[in-house]
C-alpha cells in the first residue's frame, strides 16, 4: 500500500503519479497496436485502439489497482498474430512502459529546476517513472496474462504453452501468488534495478 499512503503525505504528488501511470498503460497499448497495424492485423485500428482515447484502453478494475497498489493493466489488445511477429507485438508493451518511465523521468528531471513551485509535479512525475519500470519488470515475466506469457505461447514448444495453460487455469489467485513470490524473492527488484540502471544511463548520456 506504499503508493496509496502517498496521498496522505503529498496529495498532489500522488494525483500527478496516479495520472502519468494511467497514461503509462495507454503507452502499452498504442505499442502493441502500433506494431500489429504495421503487420497488417486491422483488429486494433477497427476496435480503436490506436487512438489515445482512455475509455478504450483503461479498465476499471486495473485503475483500481493501480490507485492502491501502483499496479494496474489495461483492457487487451486485440490483435491475431502467430510465431515471431505475435511474440514482436507482445514485447513492444513492456518497451511501451519504459518509454513512458523515460519520458516522466525526464519531465521530472526537467521540471525539479524550476523551482519549489513544480517540486510537486516533479515528484509525482518521478513516482510515475519507478511504476512505469516495475510495470516493464513484471509485464515480461512468463505469467497468464502478462507478456511474458503471449511470447511463450508464440515461440515456445507444446510442453511451454501446455504450463502456459496450467498457470492460466488458476486464474487471478495463481497470477497474485505468483506475483507475491517474483517480489518477496527480490527477482522483481533485480530486473527493475537493471532496467533502472539503463534509464539512468540515458539521462547521463543527455546530461541530466
Amino acid at each position: 500500500m506504499f503508493f496509496f499512503s502517498l496521498l496522505a503525505t503529498d496529495p498532489l504528488a500522488y494525483l500527478v503519479a496516479f495520472a502519468a501511470a494511467a497514461f503509462g498503460l495507454v503507452m502499452h497499448n498504442l505499442f502493441q497496436a502500433w506494431l500489429a497495424d504495421r503487420y497488417k492485423d486491422t483488429s486494433p485500428r477497427r476496435f480503436g485502439f490506436l487512438s489515445v482515447e482512455p475509455r478504450v484502453h483503461l479498465d476499471l478494475i486495473g485503475l483500481i489497482f493501480l490507485a492502491l497498489i501502483g499496479f494496474g493493466f489495461p483492457r487487451p489488445v486485440p490483435y491475431r498474430l502467430f510465431g515471431r511477429k505475435d511474440a514482436q507485438v507482445a514485447l513492444m508493451g513492456p518497451l511501451g512502459f519504459f518509454v513512458a518511465a523515460l519520458l516522466f523521468g525526464l519531465l521530472a528531471r526537467l521540471l525539479s529546476r524550476v523551482g519549489d513551485s513544480a517540486l510537486g509535479i516533479a515528484g509525482g512525475l518521478g513516482v510515475a517513472s519507478d511504476l512505469m519500470l516495475i510495470h516493464a519488470a513484471i509485464y515480461l515475466f512468463p505469467v497468464p496474462p502478462l507478456d511474458g506469457a503471449k511470447v511463450v505461447y508464440a515461440l515456445g514448444g507444446s510442453e511451454a504453452r501446455r504450463f502456459m495453460d496450467q498457470l492460466a487455469s488458476y486464474g487471478p489467485i495463481g497470477f497474485f501468488v505468483i506475483f507475491l513470490v517474483l517480489n518477496f524473492t527480490g527477482v522483481t527488484t533485480a530486473v527493475r534495478l537493471v532496467l533502472g540502471s539503463f534509464l539512468n544511463g540515458l539521462f547521463r548520456l543527455i546530461g541530466l
